[in-house]
């Protein structure tokens, strides 16, 4: 067994534990998680919403984890998920306050502040949806193409295709720049 099975078992048996109410099985997923699921996160909200989505997303999988069956989707593409539907939402809700400022549409910069990275921010927002999507959860949140198909509800074919028309659509925009 390698330690790719070691760590599916093991998470396979905290989700286990967790769906019998163990609480302290779902807090060891949460610090297992915690992290691509604020990457996810920080790439589409502003700073100040994504500690309360981050929350929200593990939430909603908490009461919803009595639903979570083992399918051969991993439990992070299943979080990931519902963190995704978390930011959904809390864009839709931002898009119907009267008040929202062209400030609170800007993509959220997750990188460290220097020229090279600013660019690539500013390439990564000029992607279409589908390809800051799967960049986002691909190179950001850590995830596999098998975990971002999942995630997103497409095909393995799919996000790859969406991955190198994103990486091409990258080059030419940073080549554009310099």
């Amino acid at each position: 067994m390698d330690e790719g099975d070691t760590d599916a078992a093991t998470v396979a048996a905290l989700v286990s534990r967790a769906r019998k109410g163990d609480r302290d099985a779902f807090g060891d997923l949460y610090r297992r998680y915690h992290a691509p699921v604020t990457k996810l996160v920080r790439c589409s909200l502003r700073p100040d919403a994504v500690e309360d989505a981050v929350a929200d997303a593990f939430l909603k999988a908490w009461r919803a984890l009595h639903r979570y069956s083992d399918t051969g989707v991993p439990f992070v593409g299943w979080l990931c998920a519902i963190a995704r539907n978390v930011v959904i939402d809390a864009a839709r809700r931002r898009a119907r306050r009267p008040e929202a400022t062209l400030a609170d549409d800007l993509p959220v910069d997750p990188w460290p502040r220097g020229e090279e990275q600013l660019d690539l921010a500013a390439a990564v927002a000029a992607l279409p949806d589908e390809q800051r999507q799967v960049i986002t959860l691909k190179y950001f949140a850590g995830l596999d193409n098998h975990d971002v198909a999942v995630t997103l509800g497409k095909s393995a074919g799919a996000v790859n295709t969406q991955q190198w028309r994103a990486l091409r659509s990258l080059r030419k925009i940073l080549e554009k720049g310099s």
